[in-house]
């Protein structure tokens, strides 16, 4: 882990980065929202370094089954746990999609209990923050210390050391939620360095044929401008809504990555931040959603899966997910309509996880999340150490687990 960077002409850090942290100290104390970034243009803020690259699928907790007897994917790989939103009519709570709370995932989904029995089969667990329906936390809490008590409610539960915020639609569009996350974000970041720990953040956004929209440029510039570290930015190649043309899926996924790395440079150009040797590719992402999208045109094959991991190994991105490991599967035979997508099967003729099997190929095992990227020197090699963070304790033993309403 990195502590604060020295000045140039000596070992004590510059008269600009004390103001940064006197701000950042103001903004967390008193829920003002700072955005230092006359201090950030002045010197380089914390930019990129290469760090894992890793494989991991989207897990969704509220369409899991109680009956489930362990959480999907691969004992080695990472798991992201999605989503956590606000709690219902918007409270400043964390809670599971808006179904669950944090204590009843435990009661009903034995969540603590799988989540620890994850990580002793050698997988690291993150969260996602955010997704497509409910609340986003950011824009329920009133203020930067009430947001930082509910984001650090998920991370002190789960001992969980590296994050995704997942923006989508109105949460995406939200300027005011957007400065008051990004002051949480690098509060909690100031936190776990004061404690000789790190916390690694992912930004997972919307992408079409062009790249990221103009409130997806907005948001990375929200992070970065409040002295974020950002671990790198995840597209989701999916659901473009538009005709393909000629495209395939992996055809567009494809397009659809390289405008993003062009953005990406020109961002990190305008904002003085120095990318990782092998440039934008390195802190970048991409997460399809496999078999039948939710647009009915656009289907997502195990052939896209395949020319898309080849992609990924070329150009050497940080990370592949998906949507979802829930729906890693084929459907049932009794299954409604497969041209509408399903929660829980993909809707296209396949085996138990080939998904994953697929698009994790050529991703190291249970790589370490930790460790948000500093403003050094890229590194040379890619991190190997193990995920660090202590297994949740298992739930008390008479809880029931009933079942939950489809």
């Amino acid at each position: 882990m990195t502590g604060p960077s020295a000045s140039p002409s000596g070992g004590h850090p510059s008269v600009w980065r004390v103001l940064v942290g006197l701000l950042v100290a103001l903004t967390v104390a008193t829920g003002i929202i700072v955005v230092p970034w006359l201090l950030l243009r002045d010197e380089a803020a914390p930019g990129a370094t290469a760090g894992p690259r890793w494989f991991g699928g989207y897990y969704d907790v509220s369409a899991a089954h109680p009956a489930e007897a362990a959480l999907a994917g691969a004992g080695s790989d990472p798991l992201v746990l999605a989503f956590v939103t606000a709690g219902p009519g918007g409270a400043c709570s964390p809670t599971w999609g808006g179904v669950y709370s944090l204590a009843e995932a435990s009661r009903v989904l034995d969540l603590d209990h799988r989540i620890a029995r994850k990580r002793e089969a050698g997988s690291a667990v993150t969260v996602s923050f955010g997704g497509a329906r409910g609340t986003e936390l950011a824009s329920a809490c009133g203020t930067v210390g009430d947001l930082i008590g509910a984001y650090a409610r998920v991370l002190e539960r789960y001992t969980i050391t590296a994050v995704d915020l997942d923006l989508e639609n109105a949460a995406l569009g939200d300027v005011v939620a957007g400065d008051r996350r990004a002051a949480a974000i690098a509060g909690l970041q100031g936190r776990a360095r004061a404690k000789g720990s790190d916390l690694s953040v992912w930004l997972t956004l919307p992408s079409d044929q062009d790249g990221l929209g103009t409130d997806g440029l907005r948001a990375i510039r929200q992070l970065l401008q409040a002295g974020v570290r950002l671990s790198g930015i995840n597209a989701m190649t999916m659901d473009y809504g538009a005709p393909l043309a000629d495209r395939s899926m992996a055809g567009a996924a494809i397009t659809a990555l390289t405008a993003v790395h062009d953005q990406l440079g020109r961002l990190y150009d305008d904002l003085h931040l120095a990318l990782p040797a092998g440039g934008a590719w390195t802190i970048m992402g991409a997460t399809p959603m496999i078999g039948q999208n939710d647009v009915p045109d656009e289907v997502f094959a195990l052939d896209d899966a395949a020319t898309l991991n080849a992609f990924a190994q070329k150009q050497r991105l940080a990370r592949i997910s998906m949507w979802s490991l829930n729906r890693d599967r084929a459907c049932g035979a009794d299954a409604p309509d497969t041209r509408t997508a399903s929660d829980s099967c993909s809707g296209i003729a396949q085996s138990e996880a080939a998904f994953a099997a697929v698009l994790g190929r050529g991703f190291a095992a249970a790589p370490a999340l930790t460790g948000s990227p500093a403003p050094t020197a890229p590194a040379t090699g890619e991190a190997t150490a193990p995920f660090t963070g202590s297994p949740a304790p298992p739930p008390p033993a008479s809880t029931p687990a009933p079942t939950r309403d489809p």
